[in-house]
Protein backbone atom coordinates (compact mmCIF):
# COMPACT_ATOMS: atom_id res chain seq x y z
CA UNK A 1 0.00 0.00 0.00
CA UNK A 2 1.41 3.26 -1.55
CA UNK A 3 1.16 5.96 1.29
CA UNK A 4 1.41 9.61 -0.45
CA UNK A 5 2.51 11.09 3.37
CA UNK A 6 3.54 10.49 6.07
CA UNK A 7 1.63 10.52 8.98
CA UNK A 8 -0.65 7.48 10.51
CA UNK A 9 -2.58 8.18 13.36
CA UNK A 10 -0.74 7.50 16.71
CA UNK A 11 -3.83 7.81 18.37
CA UNK A 12 -2.57 9.05 21.59
CA UNK A 13 -3.79 6.89 24.39
CA UNK A 14 -5.31 4.26 22.51
CA UNK A 15 -4.64 0.76 21.30
CA UNK A 16 -5.91 0.47 18.07
CA UNK A 17 -5.20 -1.23 14.48
CA UNK A 18 -3.12 -0.49 12.02
CA UNK A 19 -5.40 0.69 8.59
CA UNK A 20 -3.55 -2.09 6.44
CA UNK A 21 -4.88 -3.34 3.55
CA UNK A 22 -6.04 -7.32 5.24
CA UNK A 23 -4.63 -8.32 1.50
CA UNK A 24 -1.47 -6.60 2.07
CA UNK A 25 1.93 -7.74 3.97
CA UNK A 26 3.14 -4.09 4.44
CA UNK A 27 2.58 -0.43 3.70
CA UNK A 28 5.01 1.46 1.92
CA UNK A 29 5.37 5.17 3.26
CA UNK A 30 6.75 7.90 1.27
CA UNK A 31 7.25 10.56 3.92
CA UNK A 32 6.16 13.38 1.36
CA UNK A 33 9.69 14.82 0.90
CA UNK A 34 9.58 14.56 -2.93
CA UNK A 35 9.94 11.39 -5.66
CA UNK A 36 13.88 10.82 -4.06
CA UNK A 37 12.39 10.49 -0.90
CA UNK A 38 13.18 7.21 1.06
CA UNK A 39 10.55 4.61 1.63
CA UNK A 40 9.83 2.39 4.84
CA UNK A 41 7.65 -0.29 5.60
CA UNK A 42 5.29 -0.47 8.28
CA UNK A 43 4.53 -3.60 9.27
CA UNK A 44 1.25 -5.31 9.41
CA UNK A 45 -0.86 -5.12 12.31
CA UNK A 46 1.40 -2.01 14.02
CA UNK A 47 -1.08 -0.30 16.22
CA UNK A 48 0.46 2.97 16.55
CA UNK A 49 -0.28 3.14 20.25
CA UNK A 50 1.86 5.61 22.06
CA UNK A 51 0.24 4.49 25.92
CA UNK A 52 -0.61 1.24 27.04
CA UNK A 53 -3.08 -0.18 29.80
CA UNK A 54 -1.44 -1.54 33.01
CA UNK A 55 -3.04 -2.81 35.81
CA UNK A 56 -1.49 -1.87 39.29
CA UNK A 57 -1.75 -3.59 43.19
CA UNK A 58 -0.82 -1.00 45.59
CA UNK A 59 -0.61 -2.29 49.04
CA UNK A 60 0.45 -0.84 52.31
CA UNK A 61 0.61 -2.11 56.08
CA UNK A 62 -1.00 1.14 57.60
CA UNK A 63 -3.38 4.02 56.17
CA UNK A 64 -1.77 5.82 54.10
CA UNK A 65 -2.10 8.50 51.16
CA UNK A 66 -0.01 8.47 48.35
CA UNK A 67 0.60 9.58 44.69
CA UNK A 68 1.33 8.01 41.12
CA UNK A 69 3.52 9.28 38.47
CA UNK A 70 5.01 8.25 35.10
CA UNK A 71 8.33 9.93 35.15
CA UNK A 72 10.41 9.98 38.37
CA UNK A 73 10.91 14.15 38.38
CA UNK A 74 6.89 13.97 39.74
CA UNK A 75 6.08 16.41 37.03
CA UNK A 76 2.47 17.54 36.86
CA UNK A 77 2.40 16.37 33.49
CA UNK A 78 2.99 12.90 34.44
CA UNK A 79 0.55 12.78 37.83
CA UNK A 80 -1.33 9.15 37.15
CA UNK A 81 -3.40 8.83 40.10
CA UNK A 82 -3.24 11.72 43.62
CA UNK A 83 -4.42 11.55 47.01
CA UNK A 84 -4.93 7.46 47.07
CA UNK A 85 -5.60 6.17 50.10
CA UNK A 86 -3.99 2.97 50.90
CA UNK A 87 -4.74 0.50 53.75
CA UNK A 88 -3.75 -3.39 52.64
CA UNK A 89 -4.19 -3.67 48.91
CA UNK A 90 -6.22 -1.46 46.41
CA UNK A 91 -6.84 -2.46 42.99
CA UNK A 92 -6.13 0.04 40.09
CA UNK A 93 -6.36 0.53 36.13
CA UNK A 94 -3.17 3.17 34.88
CA UNK A 95 -2.90 4.35 31.69
CA UNK A 96 0.84 5.36 31.25
CA UNK A 97 3.17 6.07 27.73
CA UNK A 98 4.05 3.41 25.82
CA UNK A 99 7.75 4.23 26.83
CA UNK A 100 7.65 4.27 30.42
CA UNK A 101 9.54 1.69 32.09
CA UNK A 102 8.26 2.44 35.48
CA UNK A 103 5.77 3.53 37.77
CA UNK A 104 6.72 6.04 40.56
CA UNK A 105 5.15 6.58 44.27
CA UNK A 106 5.44 9.81 45.98
CA UNK A 107 4.48 8.95 49.72
CA UNK A 108 5.91 11.05 53.08
CA UNK A 109 8.03 9.97 55.43
CA UNK A 110 7.89 13.59 57.17
CA UNK A 111 8.79 14.69 54.02
CA UNK A 112 8.64 13.71 49.99
CA UNK A 113 10.13 10.44 48.96
CA UNK A 114 9.77 8.64 45.41
CA UNK A 115 10.04 4.73 45.06
CA UNK A 116 10.11 3.21 41.78
CA UNK A 117 8.48 -0.18 40.51
CA UNK A 118 8.82 -1.53 36.92
CA UNK A 119 6.75 -2.26 34.17
CA UNK A 120 7.25 -5.16 32.26
CA UNK A 121 8.49 -3.49 28.75
CA UNK A 122 7.64 -6.74 26.33
CA UNK A 123 3.48 -7.31 27.90
CA UNK A 124 1.84 -4.70 26.82
CA UNK A 125 -2.07 -5.93 28.28
CA UNK A 126 -2.72 -8.23 31.35
CA UNK A 127 0.01 -7.24 33.37
CA UNK A 128 -0.26 -6.08 36.87
CA UNK A 129 2.49 -4.00 38.99
CA UNK A 130 2.72 -4.51 42.44
CA UNK A 131 3.51 -1.24 44.39
CA UNK A 132 4.33 -2.14 48.28
CA UNK A 133 4.70 1.81 50.42
CA UNK A 134 7.69 1.52 52.57
CA UNK A 135 7.17 0.97 55.97
CA UNK A 136 8.67 4.31 56.54
CA UNK A 137 5.80 5.93 55.06
CA UNK A 138 3.70 8.11 58.07
CA UNK A 139 0.21 7.10 58.16
CA UNK A 140 -2.50 9.23 57.65
CA UNK A 141 -2.70 12.23 60.39
CA UNK A 142 -5.43 14.29 58.33
CA UNK A 143 -9.42 13.55 58.08
CA UNK A 144 -8.77 15.41 55.02
CA UNK A 145 -6.62 12.97 53.42
CA UNK A 146 -9.12 10.73 53.34
CA UNK A 147 -11.75 11.64 51.28
CA UNK A 148 -11.17 12.10 47.75
CA UNK A 149 -8.66 11.36 45.31
CA UNK A 150 -8.13 11.73 41.29
CA UNK A 151 -6.98 9.83 38.36
CA UNK A 152 -5.03 12.13 35.65
CA UNK A 153 -4.35 11.60 31.86
CA UNK A 154 -2.97 14.70 29.73
CA UNK A 155 -1.39 15.28 26.69
CA UNK A 156 -1.82 17.38 23.00
CA UNK A 157 -4.21 16.64 19.63
CA UNK A 158 -2.74 17.55 16.54
CA UNK A 159 -4.95 18.04 13.25
CA UNK A 160 -4.66 18.88 9.89
CA UNK A 161 -7.69 20.66 8.39
CA UNK A 162 -8.12 19.58 4.75
CA UNK A 163 -9.98 16.11 5.30
CA UNK A 164 -11.04 14.29 2.98
CA UNK A 165 -7.40 15.57 0.90
CA UNK A 166 -4.34 14.78 1.83
CA UNK A 167 -2.21 17.92 2.15
CA UNK A 168 1.04 16.27 0.61
CA UNK A 169 3.50 18.73 1.63
CA UNK A 170 1.98 20.54 3.93
CA UNK A 171 1.42 17.59 6.52
CA UNK A 172 2.85 19.65 9.50
CA UNK A 173 -0.06 18.45 12.19
CA UNK A 174 -0.18 22.31 13.14
CA UNK A 175 -3.47 23.31 11.66
CA UNK A 176 -5.04 22.95 14.83
CA UNK A 177 -3.03 21.90 18.51
CA UNK A 178 -4.55 22.41 22.25
CA UNK A 179 -3.76 20.69 25.63
CA UNK A 180 -5.76 18.75 26.67
CA UNK A 181 -5.86 17.31 30.54
CA UNK A 182 -8.76 15.11 32.28
CA UNK A 183 -9.11 14.49 36.01
CA UNK A 184 -11.70 12.59 37.40
CA UNK A 185 -12.62 12.66 41.32
CA UNK A 186 -13.82 9.15 43.02
CA UNK A 187 -15.11 9.27 46.84
CA UNK A 188 -13.00 6.92 49.07
CA UNK A 189 -14.72 7.32 52.38
CA UNK A 190 -18.17 6.50 53.48
CA UNK A 191 -18.46 9.43 55.96
CA UNK A 192 -18.68 11.61 52.70
CA UNK A 193 -21.37 9.69 50.70
CA UNK A 194 -23.44 9.48 53.62
CA UNK A 195 -23.04 13.54 54.43
CA UNK A 196 -24.58 14.13 50.99
CA UNK A 197 -21.27 14.94 49.17
CA UNK A 198 -21.18 12.30 46.48
CA UNK A 199 -22.04 14.78 44.07
CA UNK A 200 -18.08 15.80 44.45
CA UNK A 201 -17.55 13.07 41.93
CA UNK A 202 -16.61 13.75 38.89
CA UNK A 203 -14.45 15.40 35.51
CA UNK A 204 -12.94 18.28 35.33
CA UNK A 205 -12.04 18.71 31.20
CA UNK A 206 -9.92 21.61 30.33
CA UNK A 207 -8.89 22.20 26.84
CA UNK A 208 -5.90 24.75 25.85
CA UNK A 209 -5.86 25.92 22.28
CA UNK A 210 -1.80 25.87 21.32
CA UNK A 211 -1.84 26.74 18.07
CA UNK A 212 -3.74 27.31 14.91
CA UNK A 213 -1.81 26.66 11.52
CA UNK A 214 -4.39 26.85 8.97
CA UNK A 215 -7.01 29.02 7.36
CA UNK A 216 -10.48 26.57 7.95
CA UNK A 217 -10.82 25.40 11.23
CA UNK A 218 -13.33 27.54 13.54
CA UNK A 219 -13.92 24.96 16.25
CA UNK A 220 -12.45 22.25 18.45
CA UNK A 221 -14.60 19.54 20.58
CA UNK A 222 -14.46 16.04 22.26
CA UNK A 223 -17.22 13.78 22.46
CA UNK A 224 -16.83 11.93 26.07
CA UNK A 225 -17.74 8.51 25.18
CA UNK A 226 -19.32 6.25 27.98
CA UNK A 227 -20.60 8.83 29.43
CA UNK A 228 -24.55 8.77 29.90
CA UNK A 229 -26.31 11.90 30.54
CA UNK A 230 -27.92 9.94 33.20
CA UNK A 231 -24.23 10.04 34.91
CA UNK A 232 -24.28 14.06 34.89
CA UNK A 233 -25.92 16.08 37.79
CA UNK A 234 -24.34 19.43 37.21
CA UNK A 235 -22.45 21.48 34.56
CA UNK A 236 -20.07 24.22 35.33
CA UNK A 237 -18.07 25.56 32.38
CA UNK A 238 -15.41 28.50 32.29
CA UNK A 239 -13.62 30.39 29.56
CA UNK A 240 -10.13 31.31 31.16
CA UNK A 241 -6.85 33.04 29.70
CA UNK A 242 -4.21 30.61 30.49
CA UNK A 243 -1.15 33.12 31.08
CA UNK A 244 1.42 30.86 32.93
CA UNK A 245 2.08 28.52 35.83
CA UNK A 246 -0.48 28.16 37.70
CA UNK A 247 -2.15 32.03 36.51
CA UNK A 248 -5.15 32.03 35.19
CA UNK A 249 -7.97 34.86 34.07
CA UNK A 250 -11.55 34.04 34.10
CA UNK A 251 -13.26 35.60 30.82
CA UNK A 252 -16.50 34.24 31.32
CA UNK A 253 -18.37 31.35 33.17
CA UNK A 254 -21.42 29.68 32.83
CA UNK A 255 -23.48 26.46 33.13
CA UNK A 256 -24.33 24.80 30.05
CA UNK A 257 -22.24 27.90 27.97
CA UNK A 258 -19.98 30.39 28.71
CA UNK A 259 -19.20 33.25 25.70
CA UNK A 260 -17.01 35.34 26.50
CA UNK A 261 -17.74 39.04 25.08
CA UNK A 262 -15.71 40.02 21.99
CA UNK A 263 -12.46 41.83 23.34
CA UNK A 264 -8.51 42.11 22.98
CA UNK A 265 -6.38 39.17 22.97
CA UNK A 266 -3.53 38.10 21.08
CA UNK A 267 -2.89 41.63 19.13
CA UNK A 268 -6.86 41.51 17.61
CA UNK A 269 -10.32 41.71 18.80
CA UNK A 270 -11.49 37.87 19.62
CA UNK A 271 -14.33 35.46 20.62
CA UNK A 272 -15.16 32.53 21.92
CA UNK A 273 -17.66 30.34 22.91
CA UNK A 274 -17.90 27.42 25.02
CA UNK A 275 -21.21 24.43 25.19
CA UNK A 276 -21.80 21.41 26.59
CA UNK A 277 -24.24 18.92 25.02
CA UNK A 278 -25.74 16.43 27.73
CA UNK A 279 -29.11 15.84 25.43
CA UNK A 280 -28.04 13.26 23.10
CA UNK A 281 -26.40 10.46 24.91
CA UNK A 282 -22.38 10.88 25.24
CA UNK A 283 -21.85 14.39 26.21
CA UNK A 284 -20.61 16.50 23.31
CA UNK A 285 -18.34 19.77 24.57
CA UNK A 286 -17.25 22.24 21.80
CA UNK A 287 -14.96 25.36 21.81
CA UNK A 288 -15.80 28.08 19.32
CA UNK A 289 -13.48 30.66 18.48
CA UNK A 290 -10.53 29.51 16.19
CA UNK A 291 -11.69 31.90 13.46
CA UNK A 292 -10.24 35.26 15.11
CA UNK A 293 -6.78 33.42 16.51
CA UNK A 294 -3.74 34.84 13.84
CA UNK A 295 -4.30 35.47 10.32
CA UNK A 296 -3.94 32.87 6.90
CA UNK A 297 -0.32 34.65 6.50
CA UNK A 298 1.76 34.04 9.73
CA UNK A 299 -1.17 31.93 11.45
CA UNK A 300 -0.71 31.84 15.43
CA UNK A 301 2.15 30.41 17.18
CA UNK A 302 3.11 28.49 13.77
CA UNK A 303 5.37 30.13 11.91
CA UNK A 304 8.83 31.18 12.15
CA UNK A 305 9.39 35.02 13.29
CA UNK A 306 5.66 35.49 14.15
CA UNK A 307 6.12 33.38 17.47
CA UNK A 308 5.06 34.84 20.74
CA UNK A 309 7.19 32.46 23.57
CA UNK A 310 4.77 32.40 27.09
CA UNK A 311 2.29 33.98 25.49
CA UNK A 312 -1.24 32.75 27.34
CA UNK A 313 -3.58 30.43 25.62
CA UNK A 314 -7.31 30.43 25.88
CA UNK A 315 -9.04 27.77 28.16
CA UNK A 316 -12.21 25.96 28.41
CA UNK A 317 -12.45 24.37 31.59
CA UNK A 318 -15.68 22.19 32.29
CA UNK A 319 -16.71 20.26 35.17
CA UNK A 320 -19.01 17.79 35.16
CA UNK A 321 -20.87 16.75 38.65
CA UNK A 322 -21.97 13.15 38.91
CA UNK A 323 -25.57 12.23 40.59
CA UNK A 324 -25.04 11.90 44.64
CA UNK A 325 -24.69 8.29 45.30
CA UNK A 326 -25.11 7.40 49.08
CA UNK A 327 -22.54 4.46 49.63
CA UNK A 328 -19.26 3.03 47.58
CA UNK A 329 -20.94 0.00 46.59
CA UNK A 330 -24.04 1.80 44.92
CA UNK A 331 -24.18 3.34 41.60
CA UNK A 332 -20.99 1.70 40.41
CA UNK A 333 -21.95 1.60 37.08
CA UNK A 334 -21.59 5.80 36.77
CA UNK A 335 -18.25 5.33 38.89
CA UNK A 336 -16.75 3.15 36.19
CA UNK A 337 -17.75 5.75 33.23
CA UNK A 338 -16.32 8.58 34.57
CA UNK A 339 -12.91 6.63 35.62
CA UNK A 340 -13.27 5.07 31.84
CA UNK A 341 -12.89 8.42 30.56
CA UNK A 342 -8.91 7.96 31.65
CA UNK A 343 -8.63 4.22 31.94
CA UNK A 344 -10.18 3.39 28.58
CA UNK A 345 -9.11 6.67 26.46
CA UNK A 346 -11.05 5.25 23.75
CA UNK A 347 -13.52 7.21 25.11
CA UNK A 348 -11.67 10.78 24.39
CA UNK A 349 -12.94 11.78 20.88
CA UNK A 350 -11.03 14.51 20.46
CA UNK A 351 -12.10 16.40 16.64
CA UNK A 352 -12.13 19.84 14.76
CA UNK A 353 -15.29 21.41 12.96
CA UNK A 354 -14.10 23.43 9.68
CA UNK A 355 -15.88 26.55 8.33
CA UNK A 356 -17.36 24.15 5.93
CA UNK A 357 -19.02 22.44 9.22
CA UNK A 358 -16.97 19.15 8.44
CA UNK A 359 -16.02 17.05 11.50
CA UNK A 360 -12.31 16.01 11.50
CA UNK A 361 -12.11 13.20 14.07
CA UNK A 362 -8.98 10.95 14.66
CA UNK A 363 -8.80 7.52 12.89
CA UNK A 364 -11.24 5.15 14.06
CA UNK A 365 -13.58 7.62 15.77
CA UNK A 366 -17.23 8.34 14.18
CA UNK A 367 -18.63 11.71 14.17
CA UNK A 368 -20.55 13.34 16.68
CA UNK A 369 -24.69 13.48 16.02
CA UNK A 370 -24.09 17.14 15.21
CA UNK A 371 -22.41 16.53 11.73
CA UNK A 372 -24.57 14.39 9.38
CA UNK A 373 -23.14 14.44 6.16
CA UNK A 374 -19.92 12.34 7.05
CA UNK A 375 -20.88 9.74 4.14
CA UNK A 376 -20.96 12.20 1.55
CA UNK A 377 -18.21 14.57 2.70
CA UNK A 378 -15.91 11.65 2.48
CA UNK A 379 -16.35 11.01 -1.35
CA UNK A 380 -16.10 7.36 -0.86
CA UNK A 381 -12.01 7.85 0.00
CA UNK A 382 -12.37 6.51 3.42
CA UNK A 383 -11.11 2.97 4.26
CA UNK A 384 -13.75 0.62 4.72
CA UNK A 385 -15.31 0.35 8.23
CA UNK A 386 -12.60 2.19 9.46
CA UNK A 387 -13.75 6.36 10.05
CA UNK A 388 -11.48 8.82 9.25
CA UNK A 389 -8.94 7.24 7.41
CA UNK A 390 -8.37 7.02 3.99
CA UNK A 391 -7.44 4.31 1.17
CA UNK A 392 -4.05 4.84 1.67
CA UNK A 393 -4.16 4.96 4.77
CA UNK A 394 -3.84 8.73 5.84
CA UNK A 395 -5.15 10.22 8.46
CA UNK A 396 -5.91 14.01 9.49
CA UNK A 397 -5.30 14.01 13.57
CA UNK A 398 -3.20 12.50 16.24
CA UNK A 399 -2.44 12.45 20.28
CA UNK A 400 0.51 12.00 22.60
CA UNK A 401 0.12 11.63 25.93
CA UNK A 402 2.62 14.14 26.84
CA UNK A 403 3.19 17.98 26.29
CA UNK A 404 4.78 17.20 22.71
CA UNK A 405 5.65 20.77 20.60
CA UNK A 406 4.23 20.56 17.37
CA UNK A 407 6.23 21.36 14.34
CA UNK A 408 6.69 24.92 12.84
CA UNK A 409 4.85 25.55 9.68
CA UNK A 410 5.62 23.83 6.76
CA UNK A 411 7.63 21.68 8.36
CA UNK A 412 6.64 17.94 7.96
CA UNK A 413 5.68 15.67 10.99
CA UNK A 414 8.66 13.12 10.34
CA UNK A 415 11.10 16.28 10.28
CA UNK A 416 10.31 17.44 13.09
CA UNK A 417 10.24 13.87 14.95
CA UNK A 418 13.10 11.95 13.35
CA UNK A 419 13.14 9.08 15.40
CA UNK A 420 9.15 8.29 14.45
CA UNK A 421 10.17 6.52 11.49
CA UNK A 422 12.00 3.86 13.42
CA UNK A 423 9.51 3.58 15.61
CA UNK A 424 7.10 2.90 13.15
CA UNK A 425 9.51 -0.02 11.30
CA UNK A 426 10.06 -1.54 14.13
CA UNK A 427 6.45 -2.46 14.58
CA UNK A 428 7.12 -0.47 17.60
CA UNK A 429 9.70 -1.92 19.18
CA UNK A 430 12.44 1.06 18.64
CA UNK A 431 12.21 4.05 19.89
CA UNK A 432 8.76 4.13 21.97
CA UNK A 433 9.95 7.73 23.52
CA UNK A 434 10.12 9.36 19.84
CA UNK A 435 7.55 12.23 20.76
CA UNK A 436 10.34 13.59 23.16
CA UNK A 437 12.87 13.94 20.96
CA UNK A 438 11.90 16.78 18.41
CA UNK A 439 14.86 18.60 16.14
CA UNK A 440 14.64 21.49 17.85
CA UNK A 441 14.92 23.78 15.03
CA UNK A 442 11.96 22.13 13.68
CA UNK A 443 9.53 22.68 16.85
CA UNK A 444 8.04 25.54 18.27
CA UNK A 445 9.29 26.66 21.80
CA UNK A 446 7.21 28.79 23.09
CA UNK A 447 6.21 27.43 26.83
Amino acid sequence: MKIKSLMYVLMGTMLVVACTDSNNEEGIVDNGGGDDSPQYVIPAGFDFATSRTVSAKVYSSKLVAVDLYWDSENQERSLLVSGLLVDGEKDLELNVPIHCANIYLKYSDGTDKTASFPINSVTRSGETVAITVPEDAVAVTSEEDDGWFFYHNTGVAMFEDNWPIEPGQDNDLNDVVFEYDLKVTECQAEKWLEAGQGYKEGLKLTLDIRAKGGRYPIKLGVVLGGLDKKYIETVATRILLKEGQGKETELATGEMKAEMPQQQLFGKSQFCKVTVDTEHGSPVIIMDGLSALGDNTNFFQTTKGFINPGQGMLRAEIILGAKVRTSLTEDLDQLKAYRALITDTHNQNFFIVTNTNKEIHMKGYRPSYLYTNYEADSAGEMMEGVPYCNKNGFVWGIKVPVGVKHAYEKVLFDDAYPEFRAWVTSNGSDNKDWYLHPAAEKVVEAW
